[in-house]
């Protein structure tokens, strides 16, 4: 009898407890909840973002713990200038953002400017007439030119996935890899979707792991969960301010 008394008064837990394993338990859902924000990244690459637009955006994004922004080069140095050097938000430089049908020098030019004036990524839209026609000698001394621009900056580039066939992506990726790439997107939001599930996959199975993946198009936390499944590493979005927000609030009920 003892005992059983004993047991149960071990098993009893009072409030003050509770209420403590309660509060544990939320800093825990939020800690998490802060690392899955930090690998979203805002787009904000429409034409008609402005200034005063983007500081806001920005604003909102740094309060959240968003990892970073995307932007056209026109607002690279707004953007580096507002959060500053010590900011945990990184800016990328969306380059040639319509089928990468810029020429290479053009786009190498763009890139020594963005990363002038503050860009920690640089962006690149791979020339998609130049793959439809299977010039893939082209695309690559495209590709070791661009990473020479930029140097130790990251290059991340713009697959464009909605227009390209399987067997176009499967090799498209293998020389991003080939060329000492390491990072790639799916697609902008241009052309379709950002992150085709089924693109997604063939996208992952290419690189075999040698490079991240951006994958764009997450308008809700469920659907960043599907897509770091697939195998994204940074997600991309136009919504990212109000779908971090909810990720917040989730976590802290």
């Amino acid at each position: 009898m003892d005992n059983q008394t004993t047991q149960t008064e071990q098993q009893v837990i009072s409030p003050q407890e509770r209420q403590e394993f309660d509060e544990f338990k939320r800093q825990k859902r939020v800690a998490e909840a802060r690392l899955l924000i930090g690998k979203i990244e805002l787009s904000l690459t429409q034409a008609s973002c402005e200034r005063a637009a983007l500081r806001r955006a920005l604003k909102d994004a740094e309060k959240l713990g968003i990892g970073g922004v995307c932007v056209l080069p026109y607002l690279v140095k707004p953007a580096h200038d507002y959060l500053g050097a010590a900011s945990e938000v990184s800016v990328a430089a969306l380059i040639s953002p319509l089928g990468g049908t810029d020429t290479t020098d053009i786009k190498v030019r763009q890139i020594k400017r963005a990363l002038r004036d503050g860009a920690d990524v640089a962006e690149v839209t791979v020339n998609v007439p130049a793959v439809k026609e299977g010039s893939w000698g082209y695309v690559k001394r495209e590709f070791k030119k661009l990473k020479s621009a930029a140097k130790k900056a990251q290059l991340r580039i713009n697959l464009e996935a909605p227009l390209l066939t399987s067997q176009e992506l499967s090799r498209l990726c293998a020389l991003v890899c080939d060329c000492g790439i390491t990072c790639v997107r799916t697609a902008g939001d241009f052309f379709g979707s950002g992150a085709d599930e089924e693109d997604l996959k063939i996208i992952k199975v290419a690189l075999k792991d040698r490079a991240a993946i951006k994958a764009d198009g997450a308008d809700a936390p469920g659907r960043i969960a599907t897509l770091l499944e697939l195998g994204a590493t940074v997600i991309g979005s136009a919504a990212a301010i109000p779908v971090a927000q909810a990720i917040l609030s989730a976590a802290e009920k």
